[in-house]
């Protein structure tokens, strides 16, 4: 997939509704940082 196309996939991003699970992971940072955040966020919805 061409980077040129990355802007128009993020403009068709909807954020979730109160019904639909899901997390908002901040991805400032390295690819370990924006990783272990993702990981910390998806392991507290599952506790």
């Amino acid at each position: 997939m061409p980077t040129a196309l990355l802007d128009s996939q993020f403009a068709t991003l909807e954020p979730l509704q109160d019904d639909e699970a899901g997390v908002a992971v901040d991805v400032s940072g390295t690819p370990e940082e924006i990783t272990a955040r993702a990981v910390a966020a998806l392991r507290g919805r599952t506790a």
